[in-house]
C-alpha cells in the first residue's frame, strides 16, 4: 500500500511553457496556416515583386491575375525633393550607403484564416516595412455536398531562382470525389513540384496557386 502511493506520488502532471509548435498547432486546427520566404539573398540586386494568382480547373490554368507589385528596395531617389535628412526625421537609416537605400525586404509572409463565411477564405500578403495586402479566395462546394466547402494549402518545392519566371509558392485547393470509397478526400504530396508535374493535380477539381516574379529593375 505504501509502495502504491509513493508510485502515484512520483508521477505527477507538470505544468510546461507553451511553445512555437503549440501554438502553430492550434492555429493550423483553426485555420490559420502561415508561411514566410526569405528574399535577402536577392538584394544584390534591385527587383520589383510581382505576386500573382493562377486558377485552375480540372488541371487547366482559367485565369491569372496580379495582386500586386513591389520593389525589393526603397532609394532616396525613387522621393524627388525628399532629403536623406527627411529620410532620418521619419525614423529611417541608410542601409546601403552605396546605393542609397533606406529599407529593403528581406522577407515576405503569406498567411490564411478563416472568415465569417465558410465559402470564403482570406489570405494576407505581408512584407515588413513595405506593404500588407489581403486577398479574397471565393470558394466552391464540394461536388455532393452543396452547402460544405474543404479547401487545404499546400506549399511548393522552392528549387531553382529564374529572373523574369513564375514561382508558385503555395496551393489553395479543393478536396475531390472518390467514387471508389464514397467520400471527398485530399491526399497529396506534402510539397507539390514547380513544374506542376505532380500527379495529385490531376485529382484536385479546383484551385489557386500563389506566387512571386522577380523582374529586375533600374
Amino acid at each position: 500500500m505504501l509502495l502504491l502511493a509513493y508510485t502515484s506520488f512520483g508521477q505527477q502532471i507538470r505544468s510546461r511553457s507553451v511553445e512555437i509548435e503549440d501554438i502553430m498547432t492550434l492555429l493550423s486546427a483553426s485555420g490559420y496556416e502561415l508561411f514566410s520566404f526569405d528574399i535577402s539573398e536577392m538584394l544584390n540586386a534591385r527587383y520589383n515583386l510581382h505576386f500573382i494568382k493562377q486558377e485552375f480547373e480540372a488541371g487547366e490554368k482559367i485565369g491569372s491575375s496580379n495582386l500586386t507589385v513591389t520593389p525589393n528596395k526603397r532609394l532616396l531617389t525613387d522621393f524627388p525633393g525628399t532629403t536623406l535628412q527627411d529620410i532620418l526625421d521619419a525614423g529611417f537609416s541608410i542601409i546601403d550607403p552605396e546605393t542609397q537605400a533606406f529599407t529593403h525586404a528581406e522577407k515576405f509572409n503569406i498567411g490564411f484564416y478563416p472568415s465569417s463565411n465558410d465559402s470564403i477564405k482570406m489570405m494576407q500578403l505581408d512584407i515588413p516595412k513595405f506593404m500588407t495586402r489581403r486577398v479574397t479566395f471565393n470558394l466552391r462546394p464540394l461536388l455532393h455536398l452543396a452547402d460544405r466547402f474543404l479547401y487545404q494549402i499546400r506549399p511548393f518545392k522552392i528549387e531553382t531562382f529564374r529572373e523574369n519566371e513564375f514561382i508558385p509558392l503555395i496551393l489553395l485547393g479543393s478536396a475531390w470525389w472518390d467514387e471508389r470509397f464514397n467520400i471527398h478526400r485530399f491526399c497529396t504530396e506534402r510539397e507539390f513540384n514547380p513544374d506542376m508535374s505532380s500527379e495529385s493535380l490531376q485529382n484536385i477539381p479546383h484551385f489557386w496557386v500563389i506566387g512571386v516574379k522577380f523582374v529586375k529593375s533600374e
